[in-house]
C-alpha cells in the first residue's frame, strides 16, 4: 500500500468548501485514494459526504492511501497529499 501522511493545513479543517474542493480532485486521479484518521476511519476520498463525516479539522494528521498495483497510485497520493497541505479555504 502506497500511504502518505500530511498535515490538513486548512485552518477550518475539511467543511463543506475545502471538503468539496478536495472530493473533485480526488475524483480526478487515476487512482482510487482514501482518506484515514489517526483514530482509524478511513474513507473514499471521492466521497464528500463519507470525508465531511470524519470530521477532519485543522492540524490534523491524516493518511492518505492507495493500492501500488494500480497505475499513477503514487502520484495520485502524492497529488492530494500537496491539496491537503495548502489552504484550501483560501
Amino acid at each position: 500500500m502506497i500511504e502518505r501522511t500530511v498535515v490538513v493545513a486548512t485552518q477550518v479543517g475539511l467543511h463543506a468548501r475545502p471538503a468539496a474542493v478536495f472530493c473533485k480532485a480526488a475524483t480526478a486521479q487515476p487512482a482510487r485514494v482514501t482518506l484515514a484518521t489517526a483514530e482509524g476511519d478511513s474513507v473514499d476520498a471521492r466521497s464528500m459526504v463519507a470525508v465531511l463525516g470524519l470530521g477532519v479539522r485543522g492540524g490534523q494528521q491524516v493518511t492518505l492511501s492507495a493500492d501500488p498495483e494500480v497505475m499513477g497510485a503514487q502520484a495520485s497520493v502524492d497529488a492530494l497529499a500537496e491539496l491537503l497541505a495548502s489552504d484550501l479555504d483560501a
